[in-house]
């Protein structure tokens, strides 16, 4: 296809610049031709004009498909690991519902699955959060190696504290982003993906904090929102074969609500661009991966088939149309 293109341009370039000699030459003289024949000659240039904008256009897009060399990802994934994505539904409401915390893997792990099938090179950092945050892996672009860290690595069992500070994620994304490649800091595409209930536990001045310093970030900003909006949930407590026995207290509540505000500020905090949405959504993965390479997309610039056959088609009956005339 990319020969196809090169073909288009070539001719157009070469028509124009006969047309350009033609109209630019001291004495124009009128082509002595018949006028039926002049007619015939611009239907017939009408004709695969139409014709061929038709072919560019039921054809394969190949300007819409990257090169996973160009211009990579690089993607921060904040993943809040406090004892509130542990929740589930009561299982009388429905058995089998993951915790918080596996929902936001799953789609996390499907979204990057989707970049990869696609032919998009992403190095990923991925960095979880309570009231304080760790970096669980740096830049590594290894989707195999990603894989692994989402799934033995983010859990909130494995940090070991409580409560919920976005300024502490913010902070890390900082740092995270300082650590960046350099040939990243100039051509990577920087998106950041909060993955969380919204659900923050320390002071409002801290949050504040976390939008400002997210907005100083010039980055993209996806918050995945994982938390059932239309029934309640809480953390379970097992018994001894894993059964479900009832809901444990955290500061005087049984179950824990998600914030939408919250993460709905922090998906508008950047002076980028910012996407909201919901982990359980079944279009989730779909929104995110069109909201991520969307911007790439419109730098790619119109279709160049597209653009080349409409321009031969107008050389050409312009040409006609001086032949008439």
């Amino acid at each position: 296809m990319q020969s196809t293109n090169s073909y288009f341009l070539a001719t157009l370039i070469i028509m124009s610049i006969a047309v350009f000699i033609y109209w630019t030459m001291p004495t124009r003289r009128r082509i002595v031709i018949e006028r039926p024949v002049a007619l015939g000659a611009l239907v017939v240039a009408t004709l695969s004009g139409f014709f061929l904008c038709y072919v560019s256009l039921s054809g394969e897009r190949t300007a819409y498909t990257y090169h996973r060399q160009e211009n990579p990802f690089a993607i921060a994934i904040a993943f809040d690991l406090s004892p509130s994505m542990l929740a589930i539904p009561h299982p009388s409401f429905q058995e089998d519902v993951a915790p918080r915390y596996v929902r936001g893997k799953g789609v996390i792990r499907d979204f990057l699955r989707r970049l990869d099938d696609n032919g998009e090179l992403a190095y990923v950092s991925i960095i979880g959060f309570t009231r304080q945050a760790d970096i669980l892996m740096g830049w590594d672009d290894n989707p195999a190696q990603v894989r692994d860290i989402i799934e033995y690595a983010v859990a909130p069992e494995l940090l070991g504290s409580s409560g919920t500070s976005f300024e502490a994620a913010a902070k890390s994304l900082d740092d995270v982003f300082r650590l960046l490649p350099e040939h990243l800091q100039a051509n990577g595409r920087k998106l950041i993906i909060i993955v969380s209930d919204g659900e923050d536990t320390m002071r409002s001045s801290s949050f504040a904090y976390a939008e400002e310093a997210l907005a100083l970030t010039n980055t993209d900003i996806i918050a995945v929102q994982a938390g059932l909006l239309d029934h309640s949930e809480g953390i379970p407590i097992l018994g001894e074969y894993g059964e479900f026995t009832d809901f444990q207290a955290i500061r005087g509540t049984t179950y824990t609500v998600p914030d939408v505000a919250a993460m709905t500020s922090l998906a508008n905090a950047s002076v980028g661009r910012g996407l909201y949405v919901r982990a359980e959504s079944t279009d989730v993965v779909q929104n995110m991966l069109n909201f991520a390479t969307k911007s790439r997309r419109q730098t790619n610039g119109a279709d160049v088939t597209l653009l080349s056959t409409f321009g031969m088609f107008t050389v050409l009956a312009s040409l006609c149309a001086a032949i008439i005339r």
